[in-house]
């Protein structure tokens, strides 16, 4: 594809379309033969055991996830130098043969492992996060309350390592994208969910061995982003309840999909900007006037109790 028009001007879109496709070229589906240490929290062990029976039939991930994992990679290189010019000894993220050799299975490579000075040496995961997850995790729980599977899925990575080192702390190490403002989240090894981890581990093991799969996990939520739904999708239709023929509502549905990111944006935005302009009541931001009141909510009765918030009008001056 050539990057320039008939008047040979350059033409952006040719130019990112090259460099996406440049970046397709490398992506590749590689074998899995145990667990990861990443995977194993999924929540649909259908998945887990196709990562490995199946592992061919992957569905490839696109450019756009493959610029994010690389994303990640400098986030990590960017925690490890954190650590070191605040003068931590930090040993280099390497595979981890203590893993592989687990019993169960669990294969997996350690992000960070940092000695802070009280005669231990803690291991650490490194995450890169948008603003609002950044923003929304702060303890354990919050992980394990997140809508996203990815993230409900890094508890079981970090306590897997611990389990298996025979460590009873570390930690998350987050960082936000943009602005790249570090974030440190302590956890302690917890045995009754790491039994649940490793009980999950054997029952694929299982079903490997006996060449069988799990049920459907039934949350569409999940399949929604599942590199293996195209193996479940024939069973997923015929254990629904219903199959209607509506052209003009199948039509509505993809407009109303194509909408969704953009929504989600639009609250995300909304959420920072508001906080951002709490107790503000005249502003410039740039070509934006922007005038807050303070509303204050009565008590009418003792179920609805007194409250404030702000208001604010955001006009656009040029």
């Amino acid at each position: 594809m050539e990057a320039t028009t008939s008047k040979g001007l350059l033409n952006s879109e040719n130019i990112i379309s090259q460099i996406k496709e440049a970046k397709a070229k490398r992506i590749k589906v590689y074998p899995c033969y145990v667990p990861r240490a990443s995977e194993i929290g999924h929540p649909c062990e259908r998945y887990l055991v196709y990562s490995i029976t199946n592992w061919q039939d992957r569905t490839p991930h696109g450019p756009e996830l493959e610029f994010i994992f690389e994303g990640g990679r400098v986030v990590e290189d960017l925690a490890i130098k954190d650590f070191e010019e605040a003068g931590f000894k930090v040993y280099r993220p390497e595979p981890d043969k203590a893993i592989a050799e687990s019993k169960p299975r669990i294969s997996g490579h350690v992000d960070i492992r940092v000695d802070f000075g009280d005669g231990k040496v803690y291991t650490g995961e490194i995450k890169g996060l948008n603003k609002y997850d950044f923003d929304s995790l702060n303890c354990l729980q919050d992980f394990f309350d997140s809508k996203k599977v990815w993230i409900r899925k890094y508890p079981a990575q970090l306590m897997t390592y611990l389990f298996i080192k025979g460590e009873d702390r570390g930690f998350f190490y987050l960082k936000s994208i943009p602005g790249f403002q570090p974030k440190m989240i302590w956890v302690d090894l917890d045995l009754d969910y790491m039994e649940s981890i490793l009980q999950k581990t054997e029952r694929i093991e299982r079903h490997i061995k006996e060449e069988t799969v799990p049920d459907p996990i039934g949350d569409y939520s999940v399949c929604e982003h599942c590199a293996f739904l195209h193996l479940c999708t024939p069973e997923l239709k015929r254990t629904a309840l219903e199959m209607i023929e509506d052209e003009d509502l199948e039509a509505k549905i993809d407009r109303w999909n194509d909408l969704k990111p953009f929504h989600k944006e639009y609250r995300e935005l909304d959420r920072d900007i508001k906080k951002k302009l709490e107790g503000h009541e005249r502003l410039s931001v740039g070509n934006y006037l922007i005038q807050g009141k303070l509303i204050e909510r009565k008590a009418y009765t003792a179920d609805i109790k007194a409250s404030s918030y702000w208001k604010h009008k955001i006009v656009k001056v040029k």
